[in-house]
């Protein structure tokens, strides 16, 4: 589904920051349970702009790295984080506090080139669900091809072509242009391509970019604002963590990194926990493994992505598993 996200710019730029400054100030609280993580997560899905509220309070945040080395400003955040009322008050005073104190600090460096940037367009958002993909052509002739559960939030400017990938996998078909670059944020990077097909997937912290054909360029920064690059050439891929560390560059399998755009799963000796993750990516009924004897099988073969009664037929006969469902959305695996 797409979401237009113009006409709704002052309610993403004002209840939905707001609440992802508090959401982000509270998680910097070493104290912060699980129960309130949890709470958090559920925040972020239940709407697109929240999930765009946060991420673009991420970024904010790691521009502001080199602002807490000036004196002065350390020392207001200090102040902010710091103040307490006079007599003694519910623990809930502190989250404003932290919130003032993110505040100065992502100020000093970020805002102004925020309010540089405020006449591009806040941005569209394009996701599927579990089970669905689907190809959205862009305004400028370019196309992304979205895989299971996941999003991107387009935004195109006179500067710049910018996506961001905010969760699961995308391929990426970009319309030639030298002085329009095609941007790519992703986990701790950007991918920059002029005209080609790549695609890039956040997986377990690690972003994983395959390219199919053309030239790209990456860039990653770290939290202490060391940055690293690569370049890569047709049937080439890299992975960066969160970190910014970027692998050696390696060559893929084409046959298998286009394979899921057809709906298809190319398997070769990978063990079965590895391929029921990546199955589970496409059903909302997850297969588990209850029997720890399981975790070395190694299988081989084409699988349908969405096809997930045969696989377990598969797994049956050839193994002697079975599958007993436990819920509706939950299946586990024995001998």
């Amino acid at each position: 589904m797409g979401m237009d996200r113009e006409n709704t710019n002052q309610g993403v730029h004002a209840g939905s920051q707001d609440e992802a400054a508090h959401w982000f100030a509270r998680l910097l609280d070493a104290d912060c349970p699980p129960e309130e993580r949890a709470a958090f997560e559920r925040w972020r899905h239940a709407d697109p702009k929240h999930a765009v509220a946060y991420r673009e309070l991420e970024i904010l945040w790691k521009r502001s790295a080199e602002a807490v080395k000036d004196p002065a400003i350390l020392a207001a955040a200090n102040r902010a984080l710091r103040r307490e009322p006079e007599t003694h008050a519910p623990r809930r005073w502190l989250f404003p506090a932290l919130a003032a104190g993110l505040a100065i600090l992502v100020a000093a460096v970020a805002l102004p080139r925020w309010l540089s940037t405020s006449s591009d367009p806040v941005g569209t958002a394009y996701m599927t669900t579990a089970g669905q993909q689907r190809t959205q052509q862009l305004a400028d002739g370019s196309s992304v091809l979205l895989d299971t559960d996941s999003e991107v939030v387009v935004r195109y400017s006179s500067r710049t072509r910018r996506v961001d990938l905010l969760r699961g996998r995308a391929q990426f078909s970009v319309q030639g242009n030298h002085a329009w670059p095609f941007v790519v944020h992703a986990g701790s990077g950007t991918v920059t391509a002029v005209g080609t097909q790549f695609q890039v997937r956040l997986d377990d912290g690690a972003t994983d970019v395959a390219l199919l054909k053309g030239k790209l360029a990456i860039a990653t920064q770290s939290a202490n604002s060391s940055e690293q690059s690569a370049s890569l050439i047709g049937g080439q891929g890299l992975s960066f963590d969160q970190s910014g560390n970027i692998t050696p560059v390696r060559a893929i399998d084409m046959q298998q990194a286009q394979a899921w755009t057809q709906g298809k799963l190319f398997v070769h000796d990978w063990r079965l926990p590895q391929l029921l993750s990546e199955m589970n990516r496409y059903s909302y009924t997850k297969v588990e493994i209850a029997d720890p004897s399981l975790q070395n099988i190694h299988i081989s073969g084409v699988f349908r992505t969405g096809d997930q009664q045969t696989l377990l037929q598969m797994l049956q006969q050839g193994w002697s598993i079975r599958a007993k469902r436990v819920g509706d959305k939950q299946i586990v695996l024995s001998r």
